[in-house]
């Protein structure tokens, strides 16, 4: 995946990354295991914030949900590695950061919060090993990968519609998204997105963003902002606060041309709960008839940055 510059547009050297590090200035990727069901993955680059991402195992029964997600991001200014010494400040909150995708006549999506999927095995990686995460565990990438099955949430007796692989990947510099779907089931899909950014509306969070591909600012700071979607491959999102950015960029292949979009590849939730970003391979009035054997496939960067 070509990687692009994802920072720039914001009102200092420190939103483009060009911060110089102090001596001593501790930063690189660890990971704190805080329970059978929880983990916290702190990140931090020279100059800036730690950010900290919040990984659960959820389950509930009536929403047949099994499986590992991502709960809130939050950046921690504290000078050296985890444990928390201080108060974290919420940068991204609960909600389905992989996927969602809804099937034609089903009441709701699949994937991530929305349930209908279960696990099926479960991975942890350390520098490319096999590993089981315990105490607080330094070093260079960290890899969270699950297959799951994903069942239709238009019938009541499980129905397996498809075969997940995800892989959350983890170095000091952000995050990688990676889901593999094998279709096992023909469905007509009427809503799917996947790498989505549901960020924190806030003046020292996000106000501002960009589409990756345009050289045009837009406002985001107050529900019903009405920022029109764009065939685009990602944003960055912004304020005029403090430096901090936040994006995501999505491999084009995800977005199957855009043929089913409806001009809506990605788009900036505007109601009053976030500023959440939404690469969309379908929206209605488009429809993707999937068959047996048919693959979709994700490849995403995240990028997280809050300046000292």
């Amino acid at each position: 995946m070509e990687r692009r510059a994802l920072f720039g547009g914001t009102a200092a050297l420190a939103a483009s990354g060009l911060v110089l590090a102090a001596p001593g200035d501790t930063s690189g990727l660890y990971v704190e295991r805080l329970g059978p069901r929880q983990l916290m993955v702190w990140t931090r680059e020279p100059g800036h914030l730690w950010i900290r991402y919040d990984l659960r195992h959820f389950t509930d029964t009536a929403k047949r949900m099994d499986a590992w997600r991502i709960q809130e991001i939050t950046a921690v200014r504290q000078a050296g590695p985890p444990p928390a010494t201080a108060e974290g400040i919420q940068l991204a909150t609960a909600a389905a950061y992989p996927y969602a995708i809804k099937p034609a006549g089903a009441p709701d999506h699949f994937g991530g919060l929305h349930g209908d999927e279960l696990l099926r095995s479960l991975l942890f990686l350390v520098d490319g090993r096999a590993a089981v995460p315990s105490g607080i565990l330094q070093m260079g990438e960290f890899e969270l990968a699950q297959d799951t099955q994903v069942l239709d949430p238009a019938v009541e007796a499980p129905t397996v519609l498809g075969d997940m692989n995800v892989r959350h990947i983890f170095t000091a510099a952000g995050l990688r998204i990676r889901w593999v779907l094998r279709w096992r089931a023909a469905r007509a899909i009427e809503y799917a997105y996947g790498a989505m950014l549901p960020a924190v509306r806030a003046d020292g969070v996000t106000t501002r963003f960009r589409y990756l591909d345009q050289a045009i600012e837009h406002k985001i700071g107050t529900p019903g902002h009405r920022v029109p979607p764009a065939d685009s491959y990602g944003a960055e999102l912004y304020n005029t606060v403090n430096g901090a950015t936040m994006s995501v960029e999505v491999e084009p292949g995800f977005f199957n041309g855009y043929a089913q979009s409806d001009g809506r590849g990605v788009w900036v939730y505007d109601g009053d709960k976030y500023n959440k970003v939404y690469p969309t391979r379908v929206s209605k009035p488009g429809s993707e008839q999937v068959a047996p054997g048919d693959i979709w496939r994700l490849d995403a960067v995240y990028r997280i940055r809050y300046p000292e």
